[in-house]
């Protein structure tokens, strides 16, 4: 078969600082099929000159006159992309060696693939240290998901998709836009691709997400629409249909309405209403929670913990006791590249 080209769609905001990594992980790939398309949502600092300073041909730059926030940003983006796969990636995120080859490999198996996704992890200051990881689907092979297979693993599917970088979709199969709700933006053409044709599922990790520099710890009006109803709507929105009832209900409430461990971060990053918010609603969409000690010990920490010490306490956890409980990731990645002319 003939080597499929990649679009690599990259939205960016004041990422000044953290771009030129990511693009070099990018640049360094041993697959060199793809360009670079980047859509500049009106920074305010100087992320279009860190990515004019790496001055390649295979990177596009587009700037937007006036922001348009994430989920508008990606769409827009999202229709410059010419090439045989969409491939997303955030700003701040690094890309390790040989990601585009496998997934490349991934959608070979069959014209049918019709989407890849991957386990990835976060770290903080250093990337040899991961301090959170997503589950593999399995560690071993890459695995095919489709919506006849059990409903935990096609939820593990979605997990991983919540997490825009290192996705990658067949664009001749994309046929829904990108979401106006900023948590699941992404997720809805991703996993509408599910419905009609299988996933793969890589085994290894080939992406680690920065979270010093995330949005989601700067930008609190994000949190404006609860979480929790954008996932519901989510899965009420991509699988309306009555054969898919029962997938539905069992993952709002079984994860949707568990996401116990999101009140941290709702505690941290929003404001207290919206947390006595989201745990109102984790009570009404899972009335069995009220029986639930992680529940209990989530929510009462967070509406007694201000903000202050809850902040730097949930960042010493990670990288002094969470980190030493991930167990070995192997995780290459390279930042030398070669520029091109092509």
């Amino acid at each position: 078969m003939s080597n499929l080209n990649f679009s690599i769609l990259i939205p960016t905001y004041n990422g000044a600082e953290v771009i030129g990594e990511t693009l070099r992980s990018i640049l360094s790939q041993s697959f060199q099929h793809f360009e670079i398309i980047i859509q500049d949502d009106a920074s305010e600092d100087n992320t279009v000159k860190a990515i004019e300073a790496l001055n390649d041909s295979r990177i596009k730059i587009f700037k937007n006159e006036k922001n348009l926030g994430y989920p508008g940003n990606l769409e827009s983006l999202s229709k410059r992309g010419i090439g045989d796969i969409i491939y997303l990636m955030g700003q701040d995120d690094i890309l390790g060696e040989g990601a585009l080859e496998e997934t490349h490999k991934a959608f070979e198996m069959s014209d049918d693939i019709g989407a890849v996704a991957r386990p990835y992890f976060w770290f903080d200051e250093e990337i040899t240290k991961p301090v959170r990881a997503t589950r593999q689907l399995y560690p071993d092979k890459n695995e095919m998901v489709t919506m006849k297979d059990d409903f935990e693993r096609i939820i593990l599917t979605i997990d991983v998709a919540g997490q825009l970088s290192g996705l990658a979709m067949r664009r001749k199969y994309l046929d829904t836009p990108f979401h106006k709700d900023i948590f699941p933006c992404h997720v809805y053409p991703f996993i509408a691709i599910l419905k009609k044709h299988p996933i793969v599922f890589l085994k290894d990790y080939n992406v680690a997400v920065r979270i010093r520099s995330s949005q989601c710890r700067s930008v609190s009006s994000i949190y404006d629409k609860s979480p929790i109803e954008s996932w519901i709507d989510f899965f009420n929105n991509v699988f309306p249909e009555p054969e898919f009832k029962k997938f539905r209900e069992y993952a709002i409430k079984n994860y949707v309405a568990k996401n116990y461990v999101g009140l941290v971060q709702i505690r941290n990053y929003a404001k207290f209403r919206h947390l006595m918010r989201e745990i109102w609603k984790l009570l009404k969409y899972r009335p069995e929670n009220i029986f639930s000690p992680p529940f209990w010990f989530f929510s009462l920490g967070c509406l007694v913990t201000p903000s202050l010490l809850l902040i730097p306490l949930v960042d010493w956890y990670k990288s002094n006791i969470n980190s030493k409980k991930i167990r070995y990731i192997n995780f290459r990645y390279n930042l030398n590249y070669e520029k091109t002319d092509r």
